[in-house]
């Protein structure tokens, strides 16, 4: 069994940047029977989701080269103290991403 933080994280989404900043782009999964028939236009609009500077930053990482800890590393050198504790909010962002379906987590072989 692989631990969490040997994992390597990618982008499965579309995504802008603006500013440095990132917004992802990402369409609803599954939408509903209702959704489908009285909110078709905005069904096909893509959602946004704003990020921080610290979310743009690990989103970045999240190309699939690098693994969870190499991107905590990053992270934590990059912003100090303004990210402490660093694994732990990594390990939120990521696993927040992975949940909504706008990354993957896979192991190298």
């Amino acid at each position: 069994m692989v631990e969490f933080k040997e994992l390597f994280p990618i982008r499965i989404c579309d995504f802008e940047i603006n500013n440095n900043l990132v917004t992802i782009l990402f369409k609803k999964q599954k939408p509903t029977f209702i959704e489908k028939i009285f909110f078709k236009k905005q069904i096909e609009q893509p959602y946004k989701i704003d990020l921080d500077e610290i979310g743009s930053f690990i989103w970045h990482l999240c190309d699939g080269k690098k693994n969870i800890t190499e991107i905590t590393n990053s992270a934590s050198e990059k912003f100090i103290e303004k990210i402490e504790p660093a694994e732990e909010r990594v390990k939120l962002f990521i696993n927040q991403m992975n949940k909504n379906h706008l990354i993957k987590l896979y192991e190298k072989k």
